[in-house]
């Protein structure tokens, strides 16, 4: 199924949740809608669902508008954060539940249950209660409950915001193999960036009801299109520094704010300006950043935060006012105090308009 979202908004008496969201999920892709709480993901999760109707827009599922359809007649099938199954009844008789419903022989129900408890090998579990599962197994009794409708259209809302790291891990490879051996449709709500830049083939990241952007994940860490983008993806995150950048000697040069550190950029960097000086946002990532020997550094600086992360640490420094962390490689010894030289790997900074956030890279 292909799913379109065409000028979609949705609005609760003054508030605006979600403001002219317009994307295209294709047959078998999996769309990921990634943002802080209260962005409006979940609420444009549930238009589709068709648990709300929209204030404005359309619903398309392989170009039929369904807007004025009930969540029943809509072939989709949801699986939540909570799990939602019920307790007094057996793994098995929640996967079988929509079943039931229609009235589809014993014979239909058993085997179709066999099917999908054997897709998420949870077939041996299907006489306990779900108070006898553990987090990860719940989680699969309702995946299983979801695709024993056989949905043209599969949404998943925090699925896996419940369970441990070890589990989300496991849950994420299982979730995205059954999809795409199955090729369906889906739709996925996360605050989680690892989720959806791992399962996802096109992101959609949103903020205060807004959609900010819908690329391919990797677009979203390399071409950042807001500061908003540029620190939400990524841990660390990227630093933003103020600066002005200008053309120096003939070359094109950001400048710190302070005025001590001078940083040549290259020509593909060069953001998109008018006039030869201007007030930029400057971005760069931790992992961009480098101890270098005080001679050939680009700032030196005291650290005044060190924080281990396994086998490298998190340094910050201090310069002119303005905090830059980075990553220490393995064997790197910085400690509180220090004073430290940095160098930049200018080849992948970023520009960004400080009064609108705007990439002044990429449109």
């Amino acid at each position: 199924m292909k799913m379109e979202l065409v000028n979609l908004n949705k609005t609760f008496r003054d508030a605006v949740a979600v403001r002219d969201v317009s994307l295209e999920v294709g047959h078998g892709e999996l769309a990921a809608f990634l943002g802080p709480s209260g962005c409006g993901k979940t609420t444009t999760l549930l238009n589709i669902a068709g648990v709300y109707k929209p204030t404005s827009g359309d619903i398309l599922f392989d170009g039929v508008r369904v807007n004025e359809l009930q969540p029943k007649e809509r072939d989709i099938g949801m699986v939540f954060q909570s799990y939602a199954l019920y307790p007094h009844m057996s793994a098995y008789e929640n996967i079988v539940f929509s079943l039931v419903l229609k009235k589809r022989p014993k014979d239909e129900m058993q085997r179709e249950a066999k099917r999908v408890a054997d897709m998420l090998g949870i077939g041996h579990l299907l006489d306990r209660s779900p108070a006898q599962l553990s987090g990860g197994q719940q989680q699969r009794v309702a995946l299983a409950r979801a695709l024993i409708k056989r949905p043209k259209l599969l949404l998943f809302d925090e699925p896996l915001s419940n369970l441990d790291a070890r589990l989300r891990m496991s849950m994420r490879e299982e979730i995205k193999r059954l999809q795409v051996e199955l090729g369906i449709t889906s739709v996925y709500v996360t605050h989680d960036q690892v989720e959806a830049m791992s399962m996802a083939d096109k992101v959609a990241v949103m903020q205060d009801g807004n959609l900010l952007a819908y690329v391919p994940p990797g677009e979203l860490h390399e071409r950042p299109r807001t500061i908003f983008i540029a620190q939400f993806i990524g841990s660390p995150s990227m630093n933003i520094l103020d600066a002005e950048f200008v053309m120096k000697g003939g070359k094109p040069t950001a400048i710190l704010a302070g005025g001590k550190v001078e940083l040549e950029v290259p020509k593909e960097r060069v953001p998109k300006l008018s006039g030869e000086k201007r007030a930029v946002k400057l971005g760069i990532r931790p992992e961009s950043v480098f101890l270098e020997p005080q001679a050939t550094a680009d700032a030196y600086s005291a650290v005044t935060f060190v924080e281990s992360m396994g086998r490298e640490n998190l340094v910050v420094c201090d310069v002119d006012g303005q905090r830059i962390q980075f990553l220490s490689a393995p064997g790197e010894s910085v400690h509180l105090g220090d004073h430290v030289g940095m160098k930049f790997d200018m080849a992948s900074v970023q520009f960004f308009d400080p009064e609108s956030g705007l990439s002044l890279l990429w449109s």
